[in-house]
């Protein structure tokens, strides 16, 4: 840095001064205003920089961004519930149901013998025998606060349709899952094809996590899956079923 030296006295000055402090005499700043032109460019840089900082708007882009970006998201999670919410279009409950076959009876009866045999059963029997269990007086579903109302089935080929019907307060929730007979090490089981909740389609990847969705129904046909568990094998037929207790 140029100092800006009085040539009369020799004094050194601030270089804001235009007369010497000391002596009064007339300043030399020609080398002063050589060495401003000089670094003028960094020194625009440092005040474009602290502008920046102390700006009241920097940031200010970002800021719009992430409000929009919470605001987007908020609206895609409404948007979810109220498609949860919704309810499919699935068949009204009948308003009486057809005399319920003894279905596990009939299970554990079969299996006893074990004599190779087969049961068939039509869709709206399970259905009637599934709503009768879950009258039942010791059945869990109708327990804690968010009781089942209603658990039906749908046959398909190859694959069944489990849906079910849960109460929250006055409203209705619906989910459901479809899956195919699975036999692994001799016993059989069940994969997921697929699931909604409302009206939102659920992947079978994420399925076989929602299994917390259908505990109250699984701990209220506890036995029933153990009689199925059991079993050979089953085949799906539109609108029915066909259990095949031994080889």
């Amino acid at each position: 840095m140029i100092k800006l030296i009085c040539p009369d006295c020799q004094h050194e000055n601030e270089t804001e001064r235009i007369y010497c402090h000391n002596c009064g005499a007339r300043l030399d700043r020609t080398g002063l205003a050589k060495e401003k032109v000089e670094e003028g460019p960094a020194e625009q840089r440092a005040q474009q920089h602290l502008k920046k900082m102390f700006d009241p708007n920097r940031g200010k882009a970002k800021q719009i961004a992430f409000k929009l970006l919470k605001v987007v998201l908020g609206a895609v999670a409404v948007a979810a519930v109220i498609v949860m919410v919704l309810p499919p279009n699935l068949p009204a409950a009948p308003k009486n149901y057809d005399f319920a076959p003894l279905i596990n009876m009939d299970m554990v009866s079969a299996l006893s013998s074990h004599e190779p045999s087969s049961l068939r059963y039509e869709e709206n029997q399970v259905n009637s025998y599934l709503a009768a269990t879950l009258r039942r007086k010791d059945s869990p579903s109708q327990t804690g606060f968010f009781p089942l109302k209603r658990v039906f089935v749908q046959f398909q080929e190859g694959q069944c349709v489990i849906h079910i019907e849960r109460r929250l307060l006055k409203l209705s929730i619906y989910s459901g899952s479809s899956y195919r007979v699975t036999i692994a090490n001799g016993k059989i089981g069940g994969q997921s094809t697929g699931g909604y909740i409302g009206r939102m389609p659920i992947h079978p990847a994420i399925m076989k996590y929602a299994d917390v969705i259908f505990g109250k129904a699984w701990d209220s046909l506890a036995r029933e899956r153990n009689s199925f568990s059991r079993l050979a094998g089953v085949e799906f037929h539109p609108q029915a079923v066909t259990l095949l207790v031994t080889r």
